[in-house]
């Protein structure tokens, strides 16, 4: 193992989502309800999914400074594409070029959109198609007969396709330069114990059912404290680390309610 790549091990994070026994615990040491304990996996599957993620760019990336840099200049380009879908949200069908919802229609399947709208988009006779194109042997098939109509929903949806696509991309992106900017260095744990802390803030109110506290003692730092020792994370210190962290959470969370009202 060359110097670089034990390096890149050293700086890999992981945490682990409780097991049946140490989940039931948990719950019971919370006094969860059914609702508050489901917001608390969901909140913790998306913290193990964004670990996963940071550590496969970690795994393969060159230089991190530089790597940094351009994702960085690819979120803000992102970023600010987002927002001009949204600023221009009344407008979008009206300004996009049919080529463009040709494209998006063309390029999506019938889950991805009915994904993206919210709704059923399978033409009725989708079954009848796939019988045909078993009996004909070939995918490709398929999607030459699907194409016409997919490409007709790319037109009518465009305005709807595009700023879909644009967010779902955009928003790992955005995870990765928040969980970036999360990671000061130093132990390995420091950084799955800020975002934990981070994202748990976020859920709080319906996990807890009140907003996260900077205080360094109440149900907050219970709920934190029990995490971390259901997801084998050291809890020593917490009560001293949650305060900076809910603090950097609000901060966000205002400058991120501060566009949304610029853009409405």
């Amino acid at each position: 193992m060359t110097k670089s790549e034990a390096k890149a091990k050293a700086q890999l994070v992981n945490i682990t989502i409780p097991l049946s026994e140490a989940w039931d615990n948990l719950i019971c040491d919370l006094k969860l309800t059914e609702a508050q304990a489901h917001a608390l996996i969901i909140t913790l599957r998306h913290v193990h999914a964004d670990v996963e993620f940071y550590n496969q760019v970690v795994s393969a990336r060159p230089e991190r400074k530089e790597l940094t840099r351009r994702l960085r200049l690819m979120e803000k380009a992102f970023a600010h594409l987002d927002y001009e879908c949204r600023r221009n949200a009344d407008v979008l069908e009206f300004v996009l070029p049919h080529d463009t919802g040709a494209f998006l229609g063309k390029s999506l399947t019938f889950s991805g959109m009915s994904q993206a709208l919210g709704e059923n988009v399978f033409p009725r006779n989708f079954d009848f198609q796939i019988e045909l194109m078993a009996a004909e042997g070939t995918l490709a098939t398929l999607e030459e007969r699907s194409r016409p109509m997919r490409e007709a929903l790319g037109l009518k949806h465009s305005h709807r396709l595009l700023p879909y696509l644009v967010e779902q991309t955009y928003a790992p992106l955005k995870k990765w330069v928040e969980l970036d900017r999360l990671n000061r260095g130093g132990r390995t744990p420091q950084l799955e114990r800020r975002l934990l802390i981070y994202e748990l803030a976020r859920s709080a109110p319906d996990i807890i059912g009140k907003e996260a506290s900077v205080a360094k003692t109440g149900r907050f730092v219970t709920l934190c404290a029990g995490v971390m020792s259901a997801c084998g994370l050291p809890a020593e210190g917490l009560e001293n680390a949650i305060p900076g962290i809910v603090k950097q959470f609000r901060i966000d969370e205002s400058a991120r309610a501060e566009i949304m009202c610029a853009q409405k």
